[in-house]
């Protein structure tokens, strides 16, 4: 289970200066603010930029094996109901997930996380798709037998 924490900012009586530091010249890995939720004795923030490479690899890992876990979630759905649905849907909506989450890999998260957790994300994906195919593909050969039985030998 997920455990939920929430941080908060308390800006002290003792400093009245805050310093803005120049955060559109830092390189290092954004964090998106959830809006609405503002404290009364807290600062409010516009934006969050990481520049510590541990801590990026640490928060972009526990990002990625989330999503990662909610495609585990989604394909354990799909296969315990791959029998009820004929047509395959199911598996092809998880088929996109997972190719949608390898691109993210590649195109998002590979300048922020070691390459050996990268390639080990990818195979683990690769692997997810092909067991994912490979049923999509015996459903539709199931479903092409059931059909070429009910036409029977015609001529």
């Amino acid at each position: 289970m997920a455990v939920v924490s929430r941080f908060r900012v308390v800006k002290e009586d003792k400093n009245k200066n805050i310093e803005k530091i120049g955060a559109n010249t830092l390189d290092g890995y954004n964090l998106t603010i959830k809006k609405g939720v503002h404290f009364a004795d807290g600062v409010d923030i516009d934006r969050l930029v990481l520049v510590n490479p541990i801590f990026i690899d640490k928060i972009a890992s526990k990002k990625i094996n989330s999503k990662f876990d909610r495609l585990i979630n989604m394909m354990q759905v799909v296969c315990e109901v791959g029998d009820e649905d004929e047509s395959g849907d199911g598996y092809k909506i998880a088929l996109d997930e997972a190719e949608k989450l390898k691109m993210q890999l590649w195109n998002k998260y590979r300048k922020y996380i070691s390459e050996s957790k990268l390639e080990l994300m990818v195979k683990k994906i690769e692997i997810l798709e092909d067991e994912l195919k490979l049923r999509l593909d015996l459903l539709l050969n199931e479903q092409l037998m059931d059909d070429e039985l009910e036409k029977g030998h015609s001529r």
